[in-house]
């Protein structure tokens, strides 16, 4: 079956005797009932996902995308890289700090 992977026909037939053994004459009305539930979660699912869609759209309508033609934009200004200390670079032990206790 395509829409259950790893189920088979087998076991397919194994859940159709278990239901027929547990609800009895009762099966066509749990089937029927359960239809309708499925069908009442899909129209649920459909409008969660509308509203979904429609919050996207006004947020990005909301949203500029395009830049202003009479503004151009401000390069950033260039900062230059913090200075390592010469002794931080030549030494390759590392070393707690020390509290004193008194």
């Amino acid at each position: 079956m395509g829409f259950l992977p790893g189920v088979g026909s087998t076991e397919m037939l194994i859940v159709g005797i278990i239901a027929l053994l547990l609800f009895g004459k009762n099966l066509p009305n749990v089937a029927k009932n359960m239809g309708k539930s499925l069908a009442e979660l899909k129209k649920g699912l459909s409008g969660f996902q509308d509203e979904f869609r429609n919050v996207t759209r006004e947020a990005e309508r909301a949203v500029n995308y395009s830049p202003t033609p009479s503004t151009t934009p401000a390069k950033p200004a260039v900062q230059e890289r913090p200075k390592v200390a010469p002794e931080a670079t030549t030494t390759d032990e590392f070393t707690a700090p020390k509290f004193d206790l008194d």
